[in-house]
């Protein structure tokens, strides 16, 4: 009975639905990519009103019709966390909607551009009667229902005829650009070889039009080097990038997804792109992130301390000459702002840290010395992170672009946030630091936005563009880290560090057991340098939570490892049989295809009836850069026989290089068997000579005993020969009659 009323109760409220248009044009049947607002902060100097531009279409499969926008202004936020609600939840509006057409139908999949032109003040305007932030409201409707939605932050620091908002101090600001990709060279051009890259997205991120490349000529365009929004800027760049794109304008191929290799496309982009990347950073603030934005806490976690090291080494790929031959400031921005113990290796002296990640008062963005350390830590503004990142918080942090849609709110979200920052937030002696995501999508045209909208806060007196903080940690307070329990679960997994850490230790073995050739000009760090930073994609931000893409990348460094182990090795053996005596060489060669010296050890194992010699004097050998060696092993064979002898070659620290050999072996020799033999045989005659004598005299006395009873045995004993042992018989004698005599 209870289910019949309920299910009587559902029909009769599916009934009261509308079911025909209103259906079709519900709520999320459309997008609405707001592209522009202009201007991005309004001032008592520029128009009457905000035009809203943008792009709408139909993701329904029924047309849309009558379509307009409705314009709401919300509340003036009060406080930094209803800013940060703001951004998040959206506002109510407060406001009568100020109306604007866009259609009359939209096609199913059409889109159309949209422009929306409202007024400042007066009627149907946005009714603004004193500056501030304010968030505004952008309902499209299709007939009464709502389609899309759209919210965003506009400050405003003066109106038409009234008073500037200017506060009694500016906030100093700053903004970091990251400079950032995800892991694509799969293997840089090695000696004898040609770069490899997983894909060939990257050439078309690099070209015009392309996020990296938009990213670098959005700044050349609008913050110059040496105007003061050009000084507050500060490129954070991943080596790795920039080692990707060299190998790309020097040539490379495609992996594809069946295993073959291409050639790919991106020459001239890379060639373009690191052509326009010296000029924006030349005379800049530079960072140098570690290699491939290695997590290098969870590498100290493991104890892998060289592998941190090795890095940070990064920051020399930026600042050589054939790098942007710009020296990085002594800098870090850790992955998440966060940072467990800046003793687990070479750290910079100074880190970029998120708030959560360092024991200071709420509210505070003052820097501090780290306690314990000679580290001082500079806090990022949280606020103005969580603007510039619409991810922050959620497991696409730092692995995803972001914003992952078009970039013009995300702009608009951090110019409000900075002016109320700069008004109704203001932190006393602190620089507001601007920090956005990892790989920041934003557009040029965006990002052109947000930079315009920054120097207009800097003259509207709102903020001082200034560089990053540079304090004296001497009159710093003191504060402890406290890393996040967050970022500590999104590590990537000890299994995996464990098995890069197992390669690392056979590229370090190369390394320790090669010097560099006089008649070559290559050193062994020019392959194992590239070998250790291969290694290091495998912990790359890009996979945090994703431990399937770390193990495939750890995966993927190991094969050239592998490649260049083998070239290291004995040569192939004819397959005849080596004889062997008591004492005989084996003839060795073997062959270095690596442009340096290496230092070898033989490793045999141990073979019954067969010792081998391959100890020289304690050290290693050495085997010449593109050359070979032969070696003469001393062999001795204790028997005769067959045998089979594994012969393989190593590094210093026991890693193999090249394959394992099999020698077949023959020996002639018995060796020390002879002399046992020998002896042997020599003791049996010894016995058999014994035992016959003492027949004989055990006979003798049994022919005395008869010669004293003579009629027993006068008739049948033989007559013997004087002076002798033996009977003296006319028949032949038989083995049985010696036996017995």
């Amino acid at each position: 009975m209870r289910f019949l009323l309920a299910a009587l109760c559902a029909v009769l409220l599916f009934a009261m639905l509308p079911v025909t248009q209103a259906t079709a044009q519900s709520g999320g049947s459309a997008d609405f990519e707001v592209t522009k607002v202009t201007p991005s902060v309004v001032d008592g100097g520029g128009p009457g009103d905000v035009v809203i531009s943008g792009e709408l279409t139909n993701r329904s499969s029924r047309p849309l019709t009558g379509v307009q926008a409705r314009v709401e202004r919300g509340s003036a936020p009060t406080s930094e966390p209803a800013v940060q609600r703001t951004m998040r939840e959206g506002s109510e509006g407060i406001t009568e909607p100020a109306s604007a057409p866009i259609a009359d139908r939209v096609e199913p999949g059409q889109t159309l551009p949209v422009q929306v032109r409202i007024p400042l003040t007066g009627p149907h305007s946005l009714q603004l009667s004193e500056p501030g932030v304010f968030p505004l409201v952008v309902n499209v409707q299709a007939g009464r229902s709502q389609v899309a939605e759209a919210q965003f932050l506009l400050p405003v620091t003066g109106l038409p005829g009234a008073p500037p908002l200017r506060p009694p101090e500016a906030t100093p600001a700053s903004l970091v650009v990251p400079i950032v990709d995800t892991p694509r060279l799969e293997r840089e051009a090695l000696p004898g070889g040609r770069a490899v890259l997983v894909d060939d997205q990257l050439s078309t991120s690099l070209a015009p039009g392309g996020r990296l490349y938009d990213l670098v000529q959005a700044i050349s365009d609008s913050a110059p080097a040496g105007s003061s929004l050009g000084n507050a800027l500060c490129f954070a760049i991943d080596p790795d990038l920039l080692i990707t794109a060299k190998a790309m304008q020097g040539g490379y191929q495609v992996r594809q997804p069946n295993g073959t290799l291409v050639e790919g496309i991106g020459r001239s982009a890379a060639d373009l792109w690191l052509t326009k990347l010296r000029q924006a950073t030349a005379g800049r603030c530079v960072i140098a992130l570690p290699y491939a934005d290695a997590d290098v806490v969870a590498l100290g976690r493991a104890g892998l301390s060289d592998l941190v090291d090795g890095a940070m080494d990064g920051a020399q790929l930026i600042s050589a000459p054939d790098g942007l031959g710009v020296e990085p400031r002594n800098i870090m921005w850790p992955i998440e702002g966060a940072l467990a113990d800046p003793k687990i290796g070479k750290l910079p002296s100074t880190m970029l840290l998120d708030t959560r990640a360092v024991d200071i008062p709420a509210g505070s963005l003052t820097p501090v010395k780290l306690r314990g350390h000679d580290t001082t830590a500079i806090p990022i503004d949280p606020l103005l992170a969580s603007a510039l990142d619409p991810n922050r918080d959620t497991q696409q942090e730092v692995t995803e672009p972001s914003p992952p849609g078009g970039g013009a709110l995300t702009a608009q979200n951090a110019l409000g946030a900075l002016a109320f920052r700069a008004t109704g937030g203001f932190v006393p002696n602190a620089t507001s630091v601007l920090v956005p995501p990892r790989r920041w999508n934003m557009r040029a045209d965006e990002l052109r936005g947000l930079l315009t909208g920054l120097s207009k806060l800097d003259a509207a007196g709102l903020v001082r563009l200034n560089a990053l903080p540079s304090p004296n940690p001497a009159t710093l307070a003191e504060a402890n880290l406290t890393y996040p329990v967050q970022a500590g679960g999104a590590e990537v997994p000890r299994e995996t560090i464990d098995a890069l850490a197992a390669q690392n230790f056979r590229v370090g073995d190369l390394a320790r057991s090669s010097k560099s050739d006089l008649a070559q000009t290559v050193s062994p760090g020019r392959v194992t340098t590239p070998l250790r930073n291969g290694l290091l994609h495998g912990v790359s931000s890009a996979w945090r939570g994703n431990s399937g893409a770390a193990d495939d990348w750890v995966k993927r460094a190991t094969v050239p490892i592998d490649d260049m182990l083998g070239k290291v090795r004995i040569e192939e053996y004819p397959g005849t049989t080596n004889r062997l005596s008591s004492d005989s060489p084996i003839p060795v060669t073997v062959v270095n295809d690596l442009p340096f010296t290496v230092g070898i050890r033989f490793e045999i194992p141990a073979v019954p009836g067969v010792e081998v010699q391959h100890d020289f004097g304690g050290g290693l050998a050495t085997v010449p850069a593109n050359g070979r060696r032969q070696f003469m092993l001393e062999a001795s064979a204790q028997r005769a026989g067959r045998f089979m002898v594994d012969i393989s070659v190593t590094a210093g620290g026991g890693t193999q290089l090249g394959t394992t050999k099999r020698l077949p072996m023959e020996s002639t020799e018995y060796g020390a068997l002879i002399p046992w033999l020998t002896g042997i045989a020599g003791a049996v005659l010894v016995l058999m000579s014994l035992r016959r004598i003492l027949n004989k005299i055990r006979s003798r006395r049994e022919r005395r005993t008869a010669g004293q009873q003579p009629s027993d045995t006068a008739e049948t004993e033989p007559l013997a020969h004087a002076g002798s042992a033996f009977p003296i018989t006319d028949q032949p004698t038989t083995g049985g009659d010696r036996d017995r005599g």
